[in-house]
Order: structure tokens, then sequence, then C-alpha cells
């Protein structure tokens, strides 16, 4: 059985390099790792609609990396929604308890993601 980190640390590689890619773009890289930073200085809730904002940049892969990771985690607080609009709505309705533990599934994602952005950044290549 795996650990809850193992669990996250495979969903992160798998989602930054998809189809045998071998490396990161450096500016999702370099973003990855302020998302922390914006996670705890904004909230979850309001990090998550600056991503959908981005969607048509790189940055915007990461509202659906975590949206793909809160529905994997939390799937009865985050069912399958039939839009992002749905999605982000729910941050709306749910506890102060279920808000923050969403935060912090988030940000323990978060951690791997920089750590192999780091790793496989292609330096601007």
């Amino acid at each position: 059985m795996q650990t809850k980190q193992q669990e996250r640390a495979k969903f992160a590689l798998d989602k930054l390099l998809p189809n045998g890619a071998k490396f990161v773009n450096h500016d999702f890289a370099q973003f990855v790792v302020g998302m922390p930073n914006m996670i705890l200085s904004n909230g979850i809730g309001q990090t998550m609609a600056f991503l959908l904002a981005k969607r048509q940049d790189r940055m915007g892969e990461a509202f659906g990396i975590l949206k793909d990771w809160l529905q994997k985690a939390m799937p009865d607080t985050f069912p399958e929604a039939d839009s992002s609009v749905d999605f982000l709505r729910k941050f709306t309705t749910i506890s102060q308890s279920e808000y923050l533990q969403a935060q912090h599934e988030c940000l323990k994602l978060v951690e791997w993601l920089k750590r192999y952005a780091r790793a496989f950044d292609n330096g601007g290549k």
C-alpha cells in the first residue's frame, strides 16, 4: 500500500512529465516554485481563480493539476464538475475545515511539483 506522500509524488511526476516527456518548461518550473507563497498569501480559492484566468498560458496548466488532485484526494468534497465554474463554486460552499484541508492537500502536492519541476527544468531551452 502506498503512503499519501507516494501518491502525491507519483501524481505530480505523471502530470509534469506526461507521455515520456523528459523536461519541464522552464517558465512553468519557475512559476511552480512560487505557488506555495501564492496559496498561503491568497488562499486556495483565490489561487485557483487566478490559475483559471491564466488557462491560455502555461501557468493555467497548474489549475488542471490541482483540480485533478483535489478530485482524487477529496472526492466527496470535490466530485467531478461539469465545468471549471462549477468546480470553483465548491470553494464558496464548503466548510472552513474542508477549505483548509483542500489548501493543505494542494500545498503538499505543490511541494512535489516544485521538486520535480526543478529536477527536470529544461533551463529555458
